[in-house]
């Protein structure tokens, strides 16, 4: 014997496994939109790299503090936080004057932004 109680219970398993089939059905897109447009922090890093190259490291240092407040307010750190220490590490190159390491370390902040900004493959 069905009874009522039986019956509002299956029609929410029914409600719930509608609603699941419909979200699950959009979660590859939902995916896809998510990835965050890195090339703003990307720009920033080659203009920071270009006043490195031409000994501009007083220039250099205030378009990396300009990228850092940036980032910051992206909130990105928390998805990329191994981009975020190493805009550390380039920002604190870059401050303390040696053009070369600042070079290497900007290089390598661009490297794994480039990375991260291509889709996963699957």
């Amino acid at each position: 014997m069905l009874t009522r109680t039986f019956l509002e219970h299956a029609l929410l398993a029914v409600a719930v496994s509608a609603m699941l089939c419909a979200f699950t059905s959009t979660l590859p897109a939902a995916q896809k939109a998510t990835t965050p447009d890195l090339k703003p922090y990307q720009t920033m890093a080659q203009d920071a790299l270009k006043l490195v190259t031409a000994k501009d490291m007083k220039g250099a240092s205030k378009k990396m503090d300009e990228l850092e407040g940036k980032w910051d307010a992206s909130g990105l750190e928390q998805t990329f936080p191994n981009i975020d220490s190493e805009m550390d590490a380039a920002k604190d190159a870059v401050k303390s004057g040696d053009a070369k390491k600042a070079t290497a370390e900007l290089n390598t902040y661009l490297g794994l932004l480039t990375r991260a900004s291509k889709p996963v493959k699957k």
